[in-house]
């Protein structure tokens, strides 16, 4: 009876540490994308220099588990776009550049969006801003 138990625990955790870990860290996914684009650069710096790099698609400080992801409105733009499953498939298969380009055309498919305000996500990034407010 105790070995089921430990082996039910034991279960559970890998189950919880596979969910949590899905996905690489997306902030590199971004810097490698953009690397050789000129335009984004001062968008790239502001990168850099944020603590939390995930407030690029997150609210500062949201459960990034919880419903909604805590996605601002342009981590939601993006996630729409996003292929999840197809590129969680080429990250466990090793197909870095097949993840990539579906992490490319979800990013290229999101910044010719608009915000709320009506300005395009791009333009924002372009010159040096978070394409969402945080809010």
């Amino acid at each position: 009876m105790k070995m089921t138990v430990v082996w039910c625990g034991v279960v559970l955790s890998h189950l919880w540490i596979t969910t949590v870990s899905a996905f690489p860290p997306i902030p590199a996914q971004i810097k490698e994308t953009l690397k050789d684009n000129k335009v984004y650069q001062p968008f790239l710096d502001t990168l850099d220099g944020l603590t939390s790099k995930c407030d690029v698609c997150h609210k500062p400080g949201a459960d990034k588990k919880g419903k909604g992801h805590g996605l601002n409105d342009f981590g939601k733009v993006f996630h729409d776009r996003f292929e999840a499953k197809n590129y969680k498939k080429s990250q466990d298969e090793k197909k870095t550049s097949e993840a990539l380009k579906l992490f490319q055309a979800a990013w290229d498919k999101s910044v010719i969006e608009r915000t709320s305000d009506g300005k395009v996500y791009g333009d924002l990034m372009k010159s040096g801003l978070l394409p969402s407010k945080n809010e």
